[in-house]
């Protein structure tokens, strides 16, 4: 007797329309809990988008510079700006570049704000803002707030937002292995040696006598910008808005701005390292020059 062969290809000729086949129950579970998850977490806050948009808030929150002054004072917010930024093939007269604090990708999901995990870069400023300006305090932990800040002084430049335990700019040697002591993204080279870094650190953690970072390595100090000048001038007043050079007290390597772009959650941004950048005549090109703003408006020559 003949065998018949049954078509089973589709369930459509054995079912209606209106009948589940399949996994149709899990998938449909799996639907639900994902729908459940994603309104949970837009109800505590914790969607990358909703971060992403309290991070923008956070630091593009505009700030209040200093009171326009002809000098530097201590205990003023201001904008740390590379005088003039030779680029090749970009008009960077109206970029207005101030050094800046930035967070990689990474870290968005545990904090929105200012800490310990983020980075430094020279970015564009269109208004001064909690990422590009930082208040000057005394270095010797002394109050000095209100006197005018001198050339050859040391200081250390603070976080503005960070008032319960203050976030310091520092760099850090090499440790004795030559690796880099502060962890960063992107790093810029000088004839094939890598740059110190920049890095941020509470100050709790510098003021303790077994902290991993000293406190020296959060000094700055100001140098003039013609090395035929410098002995002169120590001890004068720092004037506002005019090319100077920001030297890091404990490596005496100069605050740089690379001519290296990298890309960041707010854009393209150039790179910042401490680096002795200097022409055949000893003198600091434009990478290490730089001016601190506070809102009094000066003509500075560029410094190619």
């Amino acid at each position: 007797m003949p065998c018949s062969v049954s078509n089973f290809e589709s369930g459509s000729n054995r079912y209606r329309s209106k009948v589940r086949i399949g996994n149709w129950f899990e998938d449909h579970c799996l639907e639900e809990d994902k729908m459940s998850s994603f309104r949970k977490m837009r109800d505590r806050g914790e969607l990358l988008v909703e971060k992403a948009r309290t991070l923008f808030d956070n630091f593009q929150k505009e700030v209040q510079l200093a009171a326009p002054k002809h000098d530097i004072m201590i205990g003023a917010v201001v904008q740390l700006m590379p005088v003039y930024m030779n680029i090749a093939d970009m008009d960077t007269s109206e970029l207005h570049p101030a050094l800046s604090v930035v967070i990689n990708e990474h870290a968005i999901r545990s904090s929105q704000t200012i800490n310990e995990d983020c980075e430094l870069t020279v970015a564009p400023s269109d208004h001064p803002c909690v990422r590009n300006s930082f208040r000057i305090v005394s270095g010797d932990e002394q109050d000095r707030d209100g006197e005018r800040l001198k050339y050859g002084q040391r200081f250390r430049l603070e976080c503005v937002e960070s008032h319960d335990d203050p976030i310091l700019l520092y760099s850090a040697p090499k440790l004795s292995n030559l690796s880099q002591s502060i962890s960063t993204s992107f790093n810029s080279q000088k004839y094939g040696e890598v740059n110190l870094p920049l890095g941020l650190v509470h100050r709790s953690k510098i003021m303790c006598p077994d902290g991993d970072i000293p406190k020296a390595f959060t000094n700055w100090f100001c140098m003039h910008v013609d090395p035929n000048k410098r002995f002169e001038s120590e001890g004068e007043t720092l004037p506002s808005n005019s090319p100077l050079v920001i030297v890091h007290a404990a490596t005496n390597r100069n605050l740089a701005a690379e001519n290296v772009v990298i890309q960041t959650l707010f854009g393209p941004e150039f790179l910042v390292s401490v680096q002795n950048y200097r022409n055949v005549f000893k003198r600091e090109i434009w990478k290490n020059v730089w001016m601190i703003s506070n809102g009094h408006h000066t003509h500075a020559a560029p410094q190619k």
